[in-house]
């Protein structure tokens, strides 16, 4: 059964109040520390209009999170292969962010930065089903605490109607993440978490009912892609000959040891191809293209209502996945970029500027201050991003430009990555324990130059420095403990979060 929490809401008749303007200039820790240079419409499948009147009234925002979905498993960010048409299409309407980066390679987190707009090593929500790492309580927080400014409380502060529609089982109301929903309908299956097309089918109910007028956030995160990859058959069988799935290749018994037991939990783990990684890999796949259908029929449904031309929609991951990229499997344990490359896809109001793709490096941090910005609200003041609502406008800074810091890593809270343009620096809090890639020659982060090249090795390293300089400047959020039912327990078992 769904756990639906509903809040308090306003008056019927009392006017929402007027959003504060945003500051004629929003200072973004992440912009002022790092600012490291070095020297495709496709179909129209959602029949919006092309480039719509912008609307004078704020927008509605819906942020639709994708958990697990890798950038590159998307035909718009390069996969060769029919797995997302529908999601193609959006980008063809939106402002592509070519370069975007998660704060952490697994939910919790990831989705506490999303929100607030503060980084790992500020909001602290890095406990593990009550456990910590290095057993270092002192630096680690089990839920967000309601000292937190979040996205959904400036909304609702700003007179929208709110509402989340979660299916991922970490995001808990006794976790701090309802703050600022009316409407917290948070669904679990009896096993795993409900499909898709039954949390947008709630979304769209919701949306439906809305007051004309009244502008709404809706929040709506999706587990369709996470392990196990137990997508319908025919979802399979319409991308397993992708060329994007890359070679075939055998996995020994020791890389078949790594794969987790609730990746194992599937029908097809005892068929034939399950020692071939591309069968992996076309799995997930499989996740992605189930997904792209049901969030395609929602993006229509919004369409052909018109709401989604008076609304400003927003498309994300919290995280990616490894599927033996680096001889490892699932996510939360490293900063490769396959853990936290994720897709950013804005659809401005009547698709203003669609087809754009941004090839600066951005955040996920970042996204709190420019959808308030988008609606004329101003950001918390210890929000750690950046509006980018120039780059929506399509004064693209180019692609030297930009940095992205990650931490947050699962057992390992000393691990931090920088992701500069061309580069990419990942430190385990040692000097013996620095990888250091060039992206250019090597975007699979295969061979470590931190040897080779000390330069580059030191210019990261110092801009990480700054970086942890600034954030050890700025007051953490206080510790918060979050009760944990055991059946709660039971269902983060089945998707991997246990230890």
């Amino acid at each position: 059964m769904p756990t639906v929490v509903q809040l308090p809401v306003r008056p019927a008749g009392t006017p929402p109040p007027r959003p504060p303007q945003v500051p004629g200039r929003v200072v973004a820790l992440a912009a002022v520390l790092v600012l490291v240079a070095a020297a495709f419409a496709g179909p129209r499948l959602l029949r919006a209009r092309a480039v719509g009147p912008v609307p004078t009234e704020p927008p509605s925002v819906i942020v639709v999170l994708v958990d697990t979905l890798r950038a590159d498993f998307l035909g718009t960010y390069g996969f060769d292969g029919p797995v997302s048409p529908r999601i193609d299409a959006l980008a063809a309407e939106s402002v592509q962010f070519e370069r975007a980066f998660a704060q952490a390679p697994w939910t919790k987190p990831s989705i506490a930065s999303l929100f607030t707009s503060l980084a790992p090593e500020t909001h602290r929500v890095l406990s593990h089903d009550g456990k910590y790492a290095d057993g270092d309580r002192a630096s680690h927080t089990e839920a967000l605490p309601e000292e937190a400014a979040t996205l959904a409380e400036s909304f609702r502060q700003a007179g929208y109607a709110t509402a989340a529609f979660v299916a991922n089982p970490w995001l808990l109301r006794e976790h701090g993440f309802a703050q600022g929903f009316e409407l917290f309908d948070q669904r679990q299956g009896a096993g795993l978490p409900p499909r898709a097309s039954v949390m947008l089918d709630a979304a769209r109910k919701w949306i439906d009912a809305r007051p004309q007028g009244q502008p709404f956030f809706a929040y709506v995160h999706l587990m369709d892609v996470h392990g196990p990859y137990d997508a319908p058959e025919a979802d399979y069988d319409a991308v397993r000959e992708s060329p994007g799935l890359g070679p075939s290749r055998e996995l020994d018994d020791a890389t078949l040891a790594q794969i987790r037991p609730y990746l194992r939990r599937t029908r097809w783990i005892d068929g034939p191809g399950v020692r071939d990684v591309r069968t992996w890999r076309a799995r997930y796949a499989a996740g992605v293209h189930a997904l792209d259908r049901q969030l395609g029929a929602f993006l229509a449904s919004l369409a052909k209502s018109g709401v989604l031309d008076r609304t400003l929609v927003v498309v994300t991951s919290d995280h990616g996945e490894e599927l033996a990229d680096n001889g490892g499997w699932d996510h939360g344990f490293r900063l490769y970029e396959h853990q936290i490359h994720v897709p950013l896809l804005v659809r401005l109001p009547g698709g203003a500027g669609g087809g754009r793709r941004v090839r600066e490096i951005v955040s996920l941090v970042d996204v709190m201050p420019s959808v308030l910005g988008q609606a004329g609200i101003a950001p918390p003041p210890a929000a750690q991003g950046r509006d980018l609502t120039p780059l929506l406008r399509g004064a693209d800074a180019g692609p030297g430009v930009g940095a992205s810091f990650a931490g947050g890593v699962k057992w390992s809270p000393r691990m931090q990555s920088l992701r500069a343009p061309g580069w990419k620096l990942i430190e385990d809090g040692s000097a013996s324990a620095v990888q250091v890639f060039d992206l250019t020659g090597d975007p699979t982060e295969q061979k470590n130059v931190a040897s080779s090249r000390p330069d580059e090795r030191a210019r990261l390293g110092k801009t990480l420095d700054a970086h942890r300089a600034a954030l050890a400047a700025q007051p953490t959020l206080a510790q918060e403990q979050g009760a944990v039912s055991d059946e709660m327990k039971k269902r983060l078992e089945a998707l991997g979060y246990a230890h």
